[in-house]
């Protein structure tokens, strides 16, 4: 793949169509999908936004060339990376598990494709004549147990390295998750790439994230670059499910601040997240890893209060102690499984864990080897998110 005339950013292939949203209901899995030697790419091509290739063009600047897949197609990230790489001028296969997912892909100007990552036969076919794979799709969740993200997350993240270097596929980037340093010994102020990722006992997720993500990078070879994008907390939809439980909790009068929300934080916008995985489509070093956030950290109070405030909400001034917070929530995962109940309990320990300490991580290592730089702050973030919020939804297309 020659990218290397390519020069348009891509933020504005982003910022331009505020975080290209293909609406759809929440759901429970943020990049989920439908799951309940160094080597570089001269140049990114996901630079050029559709709307821009006739200026493209005249400026001398190659224009995308190369299949890119995209696992995880119809989850919250999926769904605005798929329409974002399209506008860039890519030839964008989505794999999909549903009729449904498949329509909302093809809508976006995607090839649909059938594969499931836990079926290591149905990605033959997919992968099949892709430059690029995208690897988005995950189970998320907040149980503490690692082993119902291991189907997903780790073994499927294994069929899908396997079945992309059979297809002699040249870059694959991998979703990760800035989350896997919970566990750390140390607090965690001042990390960065050189801190070894954990395995925490409060979160599966984290846990099963800190295996992929190590397969990915063992993956890498001089025939295939892998990399890593590791996000902070994501933000920035109208259906993010995160907010939505946080919501929920106002709504239920069960919301409370650990240690009054005043620890320190670092997020990443779903604009900058996109922003980030394009950039990782023609830079940084293969067998690595790389934390993208927005600019600058925030307080838990603030963050949740901006999220909240977007809804139509305020929130609340009860807060709990740290280590009282810490108990309980052991307590509640406790009678949880004994009991068999379903779902998550009302506090879980790793929103505990997430919370009750600093998470303040840099991102210098991204700003410097992917060039990369916050596309939208969080300010613009959370004034797109009223929009978003208060715009109608628009009527389903029954053409499709």
């Amino acid at each position: 793949m020659d990218t290397s005339k390519a020069q348009e950013p891509f933020r504005q292939a982003v910022a331009s169509e505020g975080a290209v949203s293909m609406r759809e209901g929440p759901e429970r899995m943020r990049g989920a999908g439908e799951y309940g030697g160094d080597q570089h790419i001269s140049r990114s091509t996901i630079d050029q936004p559709a709307g821009r290739a006739e200026a493209g063009r005249a400026a001398g600047r190659a224009e995308p060339t190369g299949r890119v897949l995209v696992t995880g197609a119809s989850g919250t990230i999926g769904r605005r990376l798929v329409p974002a790489l399209v506008a860039a001028g890519y030839q964008v296969r989505a794999m999909t598990r549903s009729q449904a997912a498949a329509q909302t892909a093809a809508a976006a100007g995607a090839e649909p494709v059938h594969g499931d990552v836990t079926d290591p036969a149905s990605l033959s076919a997919a992968v099949r004549g892709c430059e690029v794979v995208i690897h988005a799709a995950g189970r998320m969740g907040a149980s503490p147990s690692v082993e119902p993200f291991l189907p997903v997350n780790v073994a499927g993240t294994r069929n899908m390295l396997t079945a992309a270097a059979e297809a002699q596929v040249r870059r694959f980037i991998y979703l990760g998750a800035a989350m896997s340093l919970l566990g750390s010994p140390r607090p965690i102020t001042g990390a960065d790439e050189t801190w070894p990722l954990q395995q925490p006992r409060c979160s599966g997720y984290a846990a099963s994230k800190t295996r992929a993500d190590q397969a990915v990078q063992a993956a890498n070879s001089a025939r295939m670059a892998t990399v890593v994008i590791r996000p902070g907390w994501v933000w920035g939809t109208a259906d993010d499910p995160s907010t939505a439980s946080f919501a929920q909790a106002v709504h239920t009068g069960q919301m409370r601040l650990i240690d009054g929300g005043r620890h320190r934080i670092v997020a990443t916008h779903i604009d900058n997240l996109i922003h980030a995985v394009g950039l990782a489509i023609g830079h940084g070093s293969g067998g690595c890893g790389y934390y993208v956030f927005d600019d600058g950290s925030t307080t838990v109070r603030d963050f949740l209060a901006g999220l909240l405030q977007a809804h139509g909400l305020t929130l609340p001034e009860a807060s709990i102690p740290g280590p009282a917070a810490a108990g309980l929530a052991r307590a509640l995962d406790v009678a949880w499984r004994l009991t068999r109940r379903p779902g998550d309990p009302p506090l879980t320990r790793m929103v505990v864990e997430l919370n009750r300490r600093a998470f303040l991580v840099s991102d210098a290592r991204a700003r410097v080897e992917l060039r990369y730089q916050p596309v939208i702050t969080r300010q613009q973030g959370l004034q797109r998110l009223r929009d978003a919020i208060r715009a109608p939804v628009q009527p389903a297309n029954q053409g499709v």
